[in-house]
């Protein structure tokens, strides 16, 4: 069984919370327009909720998924001007910025010191979201319209890649893993996509939600914690949907 899907609209300014992988039903939503009208990348570490703001230049967290409160924030203006995905390791915040077209790891949930960062112009002049899937750094490109998976956090390394413009949509937009399968959205089409694997070219499914937000910029599953080896209380394996 698998966990819900937190995704962030850019269109409405809002956080949404989609049941399962995908279902039509949406468990509920937030409204973040009022602090942060650019919403572009969205996680879930367990108890909060990290996201990306560009209008700001802003890491967030928000407690649970999703509540008003708003425990910190981080301004990154001074390290990238447009971070656009973001996650969590268990221990670290990796995130992507789109105008030094770099991967970064920011120490904890929001220490200001920056771990480690890698360019990535030459592969993608435009990371728009990176994960963490235990092993390796998922991360989509918007200007190659490609899935890419990195070595580690990060290493050069490029392990493979998955051109998705052609036939599914030119604008990934986030990123997850599931422990099976890769979620991700594209904002051309409008809709929330699984591929198989880490990256088959088979398109297991996908979920039109531009009937609820016509640009859909950042993904998660709950699922993902286990495989990035998160220590998680019984309550929350029951919600992520793994043996206890």
């Amino acid at each position: 069984m698998p966990g819900n899907t937190p995704w962030i609209g850019l269109e409405s300014d809002k956080f949404y919370l989609q049941s399962g992988e995908f279902s039509a039903t949406l468990k509920t939503s937030r409204a973040v327009g009022l602090g942060e009208t650019n919403p572009t990348g969205i996680a879930w570490d367990g108890a909060n909720t990290p996201w990306t703001g560009r209008t700001n230049d802003k890491l967030y967290l928000q407690s649970g998924q999703f509540s008003a409160t708003l425990k910190t924030s981080l301004a990154i203006g001074t390290i990238d001007l447009t971070p656009t995905g973001i996650s969590w390791d268990g221990t670290n915040t990796p995130w992507t910025g789109d105008t030094d077209q770099k991967l970064y790891l920011q120490s904890g949930q929001f220490s200001a010191t920056m771990k480690t960062s890698l360019a990535v112009g030459l592969v993608d002049t435009s990371p728009e979201a990176v994960s963490w899937d235990g092993t390796n750094s998922p991360w989509a490109g918007d200007a190659a319209n490609k899935l890419y998976l990195q070595s580690g956090q990060f290493s050069a390394t490029m392990k493979t890649s998955l051109g998705v413009g052609a036939a599914i949509d030119t604008s990934p937009r986030g990123i997850a893993w599931d422990q099976t399968n890769t979620p991700w959205c594209g904002s051309e089409s409008d809709k929330l996509y699984l591929q198989s694997g880490q990256f088959s070219a088979t398109l297991k499914t996908s979920l039109a939600v531009g009937g609820v937000d016509a640009s859909p910029e950042g993904i998660e599953n709950t699922t993902r914690l286990v495989a990035a080896g998160v220590a998680v209380s019984a309550p929350l394996r029951t919600l992520i949907g793994v043996g206890r």
